[in-house]
């Protein structure tokens, strides 16, 4: 490389100089409209429903639900209202497909489950998988407002509610091919089981909320040990010396 810049200079003796401030790409005024204008031409190329969910999500998470107006997700988005309109007519409507987003990758979680060697290690992974980063979770961020939002909202409420029926029908169905298999006690009513499942998660979501550097993937090792042992079948009561079976 050193030898063929002498070279390239001996050959074009005069007429370099001249070319030279013709033609430099990094300088020129009018060379950096087209430069400064590449990464905008990159956004707007993006989905823009995507844009606009990821712009909502960004703004909730700062402000809340009802602190939150379409115009701020306008601005976040980078995007006029007349085009955000286009995808979603009202603030409930980005909600909704938000948490139908949200339901997607809860059902995704649920191979966990079907793999794990048992019913605790499965909701023990799934938490994991949550609580690491692993796959991003918009509860994790939001689980405390959509809560609150589906509580007071008719219009977000059945969907909300349908998402949280699928989820707890399919760990339910989970919960009660372990009791089947001996791993969970068969006394237990898996209703009351589910319903304290879910208040233990949603717990853990409100938690991280409230103390974001709460180091939950290390701790769930033990807090499945004791999942574990509030759902073990009773121990058989031993023989006394002086009976017979």
């Amino acid at each position: 490389m050193p030898a063929l810049t002498p070279r390239f200079q001996s050959a074009k003796p005069p007429a370099k100089p001249a070319a030279k401030p013709a033609s430099p790409r990094r300088a020129g005024p009018a060379e950096a409209v087209p430069d400064s204008g590449a990464e905008p031409a990159v956004g707007a190329r993006r989905d823009p429903r995507r844009r606009v969910l990821d712009a909502a999500i960004a703004c909730f998470t700062r402000a809340g639900f009802h602190g939150t107006s379409m115009q701020q997700i306008c601005a976040e988005a980078g995007m006029s209202p007349g085009a955000l309109y286009r995808y979603f007519p009202s603030k409930e409507a980005i909600i909704i497909a938000i948490v139908d987003e949200e339901r997607a990758m809860r059902m995704n979680c649920l191979a966990l489950l079907e793999s794990a060697p048992s019913f605790v290690d499965g909701l023990a992974r799934m938490a994991e998988v949550m609580f690491g980063g692993q796959t991003p979770m918009v509860c994790l961020e939001l689980g405390p407002e959509i809560y609150a939002e589906a509580a007071r909202n008719p219009a977000l409420k059945p969907t909300f509610d349908a998402v949280e029926d699928e989820m707890n029908a399919a760990i339910r169905a989970h919960f009660v091919a372990a009791q089947a298999r001996g791993e969970i006690d068969a006394s237990i009513d898996p209703d009351i089981a589910m319903l304290m499942l879910n208040a233990i998660g949603d717990g853990l979501v409100l938690r991280n909320s409230f103390e974001p550097g709460l180091p939950l993937v290390q701790m769930m090792p033990a807090l499945a040990g004791l999942i574990a042992r509030m759902l073990a079948p009773a121990a058989t009561p031993p023989l006394s010396p002086d009976r017979t079976p």
